[in-house]
């Protein structure tokens, strides 16, 4: 009986420790009233074609959009306040159909909610599911059966099980769909319009949910706890859960099935689904809450669960799990945690030595060991793993201890500890700052403000003591690395980097790496040699020194890291390398090594100790708090691009609305546009970038703004473009795009210009009518006046001149034809002066007459051109030179005869040349002369020269003629010039518009 009560209390203490190791927790995020939910009470989730989230509460439903909440409830039109399902219609894109517990089914189309009632009975109108098939017919699940929407029309859809609660209302991947009333499953084809009843042998067995995965498989979960495996219409396997009803399912695509129940969640490997485990998560693992109704995920592979009393709960991160602790130093040397070749870590604390592993298909667990010590004093500060595979723990009061590890599958491992060496005794005396064993199973033993020490773990004895004599400087060891020539290189906590090489069983030192040398720094904390040959050294001030080819080369803050103090480093099997600083962690890109990445689950804690579970791609890191495991294989997976979206426009301070190619006057150019991408999976770090064509075609950010103003702008045609990048640097598929256009002013329009040119033109033409009609009347009076002077005035000066001659004659004053030259003349003195006057009253006339010939020639319109200028100045010039008996020559230019000239410029020009050509013939004695005229773009050339005997213009007297020539030159705008010597001949040129 003794003995029995032995074994029960040994069996207790067993499973009392084994219940009492706290698990993993993982880290969930969660959303209350607080955050804008509409209760806490939550019930339903799902995911819209756009990618907002809609929440059903107790009181409403809430649509999220990653910064906040949008409510409906009763004030909105929803019937009554509980909501138990939501599901957007196919064949509406955008109208959410909702299930209420009571109101029957609504739909919330363009911010309007209608609702129509299914039947009579409150159990009819308490919908539990719905889906909307592929020809719009809307089934609704509900307590009291099935029941189809078409439009306005509702009809029941009788089944074997006509009145029970309908849990299941689902397509399938083969068109079909699937319902579950009770205990009875049915299967429904749209095409043969008949619905069949599956048998399962499942008789007595209440369907509560249901996922088709990728493969067909259909996992079912029941109201008593138990998971069955179905396909084809055959049960191939089934799990019993000790957790009550199955409330809802997801398949999260990678391999786990998550259920939910009143008492946490549980995750199921599929792979492993028969003999693999049933992890239970709970509030002890990071939920806020143990009682949840429903689950989902959405397009990022986001998982959500619904809480009864704590809100919604989410789960971005599933393969990041920490496990808190008390009191651990992650800045001994980077030696607080190590993991053998089976994968399990052990951990050094202040409490004790704790073991984690993770159970085949499971989860991972967490145990603490209570170890032999003997009498090695104080905590433990440091652990790592032998090359026979035994656990060495450095202990704080001065010794080593050295445990054989036996493994268990499912349990933690057994320590037995062989080996112990205490201070003084068997290795150096003084407080161990950490430990680290070599490839040659040499256990390096760093201790604080004194040398290192050289334990041969193969001998189990000292084999060298390294101090200061040594030339070991810069007091206590903080990182030690042996390279892949077998060199020891150790940093010092302000000493830089000495190099020991190896001469037999110990080492001396070959050089040392200070600043001076190009190292960063001199505080060493953390070194490693990756594959390719480079050392990277962590400093606790100036960043990462990193040694190859005999040269250094340093990475800070000014490259992208977070931090100058890296506490740790560690190379995993892909080559990038993870850095533990005094903010977080960060690890190389894939890419560029130079390049750094980092997870929002490990930032803003002090990882001093880091490194890889043996065999898998996991990563350990160590803060003062916490042991944080990050499964990084599973992170590589790409999460959906963010779909982006433009959710308001504000012009010089109004509302308008979102309208495509919208048009907006020329003052309206004061513009905020504001924008929202939706990515759940840490929706506070989505960035931004965009840009406006038509004003610039660069893009700006990226930037956390999600609201962009652009002042002043000018009057053209702009388009915003705007892409959102969620976390794991995804960008938007595509932008989203807003194009609108800020009008010219009136006066700058096209129609405005162009009205007005015409308007000009019109005028212009009118102006051009009106001169064109004065011209010609101006012309016809100019050839009437011509007419009239020469029909009248000239005849009349004419029968002047001859009447004159004629009363001459009479008189006797003058002989008439065939009177006798001998015949008597008059003497009366009288008849002598009046016969004078007489004699000079026809010569007028007669001057008067030529003079008026030259004025009705410049007045006629006929003669407006420079071919009837020179036909009338050739005329006069050649009678005039001919009775002089002087040669004439006339050179008109080319191409000018047809040229109109207005007629005082024609008149003045005539007698400008009468006026030469007259003193020519009279005063120079010139053989010949020259009359030339010609044009440039906007004079007429006049130019009478002779070879006579010239005279000297400057003694000359100022007669009326020559200033009669300059007058009229000068007041045509024009110039004259007069040239000559004596003895030279004289040249005479005037120059004038050939326009007025």
């Amino acid at each position: 009986m003794k003995a029995l009560l032995i074994k029960l209390s040994l069996v207790l203490f067993i499973v009392a420790a084994v219940t009492t190791a706290r698990t993993q927790v993982l880290p969930f995020d969660h959303y209350t009233i607080r955050d804008g939910l509409t209760s806490n009470w939550v019930t339903t989730i799902f995911q819209d074609a756009r990618g907002y989230l809609w929440v059903g509460t107790s009181e409403g439903v809430s649509r999220y959009d990653g910064i906040g909440f949008k409510n409906y409830g009763l004030a909105d039109g929803l019937p009554v306040s509980h909501v138990w399902c939501i599901r957007e219609s196919r064949r509406s894109p955008g109208t959410i159909l909702i299930g209420t517990h009571g109101g029957g089914l609504s739909k919330l189309e363009r911010g309007q909610i209608t609702s129509i009632s299914l039947g009579k009975r409150t159990e009819d109108n308490v919908v539990t599911s719905i889906l909307e098939d592929r020809q719009g017919v809307i089934w609704c699940g509900t307590i009291g059966g099935v029941y189809q929407v078409r439009g306005d029309s509702v009809s029941f859809v009788p089944t074997g099980s006509d009145s029970g609660w309908a849990a299941i209302v689902t397509d399938l991947s083969d068109g079909q769909i699937l319902i579950g009333i009770e205990t009875a499953l049915y299967k429904y084809s749209p095409k043969t319009k008949k619905m069949h009843r599956l048998n399962l042998g499942l008789d007595s067995t209440t369907f509560t949910c249901v996922v088709e995965d990728t493969a067909g498989t259909l996992w079912f979960g029941t109201q008593n706890g138990t998971i069955y495996k179905v396909k084809e219409d055959r049960v191939l396997a089934s799990k019993k859960t000790e957790c009550g009803a199955l409330q809802g399912v997801i398949d999260d695509t990678a391999g786990q099935l998550w259920f939910v129940t009143d008492l946490g969640i549980l995750k199921v490997s599929k792979e492993n689904f028969y003999e693999g485990e049933v992890v239970h998560f709970t509030t002890e693992n990071g939920l806020p809450d143990n009682d949840f109704e429903n689950c989902f995920v959405d397009r990022e592979r986001n998982l959500w669960f619904a809480s009864r009393n704590h809100g919604l709960c989410k789960l971005a991160d599933k393969n990041i799990y920490t496990f808190p602790f008390k009191e651990l130093r992650p800045d001994k040397m980077n030696c607080t945690a190590g993991s053998d070749k089976r994968g399990h870590i052990f951990v050094a604390s202040s409490q004790g030595l704790w073991e984690i592993w993770k159970r085949p298909g499971g989860s991972w667990q967490r145990y603490r060991h209570h170890s032999d010590r003997r009498n090695l004093q104080g905590p433990m500060v440091g652990v790592d793993i032998a090359v026979d595979g035994k656990l060495w723990i450095a202990f704080d009061g001065g010794g080593l201890g050295g445990y054989k590890i036996t493994h268990n599958p499912q349990n933690p491992s057994t320590l037995t500890l062989t080996e112990a060496l205490s201070a003084e005794r068997d290795i150096p005396k003084g407080n161990p700052f950490g430990i680290l064993i070599d490839e040659n199973n040499q256990l390096w033993y760093s201790i604080w403000r004194a040398g290192l020490a050289q334990i041969d773990l193969n001998a189990l004895n000292l084999s060298a003591y390294y101090t200061a004599e040594d030339g070991l400087q810069g007091g206590t060891v903080q990182a030690i690395l042996q390279t892949s020539q077998g060199d020891m290189w150790v940093g010092t906590f302000k000493g830089g980097i000495h190099i020991f090489e190896r001469t037999g069983d110990t080492y001396r030192l070959k050089r040392r790496w200070t600043p001076d040398d190009g190292l960063a720094g001199d505080r060493i904390r953390s070194m490693i040699q990756r594959r390719n040959g480079e050392i990277w050294i962590g400093t606790r001030f100036h960043g990462i020194s990193i040694y190859k080819h005999g040269r250094f080369e340093t990475i800070s803050t000014k490259d992208g890291l977070l931090s100058n103090a890296i506490w740790s480093l560690a190379e995993d099997e892909q080559g990038r390398v993870w850095i533990g600083t005094s903010v977080g962690v960060q690890y190389t890109s894939f890419d560029n090594p130079r390049q750094f990445q980092t997870h929002r689950r490990l930032l803003g804690q002090h990882i001093g100790s880091l490194g890889f579970v043996t065999g898998e791609q996991v990563f350990r890191g160590v803060s003062s708090d916490e042991l944080i495991l990050y499964e990084s294989e599973q992170m590589e997976s790409p999460t959906a691009p963010p779909p982006v979206y433009i959710t308001g426009l504000r012009v010089n301070g109004v509302d308008r609305e979102l309208i495509n190619r919208s048009e907006f006057t020329h003052d309206e150019n004061f513009c905020v546009i504001k924008f929202n991408g939706l990515s759940f999976k840490d929706e506070k770090s989505l960035r931004y970038k965009y840009r406006l064509r038509g004003l610039d075609e660069t893009w700006h950010g990226p930037t956390d703004q999600r609201v962009v103003v652009f002042a002043s702008l000018k009057p053209g045609v702009y388009t915003f473009e705007v892409s959102a990048i969620n976390v794991d640097g995804v960008e938007s598929f595509k932008p989203a795009t807003l194009t609108f256009t800020i009008l010219k002013p009136i006066w700058k329009r096209w129609w405005f210009i162009t009205s007005c040119v015409l308007l000009v033109a019109a005028i212009l033409y009118v102006l051009h009518r009106v001169r064109v009609r004065r011209l010609l009347q101006i012309e016809r009076i100019r050839s009437r006046i011509a007419t009239d002077l020469h029909d009248d005035i000239g005849a009349g000066l004419t029968h002047i001149g001859l009447l004159s001659e004629v009363s001459l004659r009479k008189a006797g004053v003058i002989d008439l034809p065939g009177k006798d030259a001998d015949s008597e003349k008059v003497s009366n003195p009288a008849v002598i002066e009046l016969s004078r006057s007489m004699e000079k009253v026809g010569s007028i006339a007669r001057e008067l007459s030529a003079s008026m010939s030259d004025v009705v020639w410049s007045i006629n319109p006929k003669h407006d051109s420079i071919e009837a200028l020179q036909h009338r100045l050739s005329a006069f010039a050649y009678e005039i030179c001919k009775t002089k008996e002087i040669a004439l020559k006339m050179d008109v230019s080319d191409g000018i005869a047809k040229m109109r000239l207005h007629p005082e410029v024609r008149r003045n020009l005539l007698l400008i040349a009468k006026e030469a050509l007259h003193n020519m013939a009279k005063y120079s004695g010139s053989p010949s002369v020259e009359v030339k005229m010609g044009t440039n773009s906007r004079y007429i050339t006049l130019t009478v020269e002779d070879r006579g005997q010239g005279f000297d213009v400057n003694g000359a007297k100022k007669g009326n003629g020559l200033t009669n020539m300059r007058a009229r030159a000068e007041k045509l705008g024009g110039k004259y010039e007069i040239v000559s010597e004596v003895g030279k001949g004289t040249r005479v040129t005037a120059m004038v518009p050939y326009q007025r």
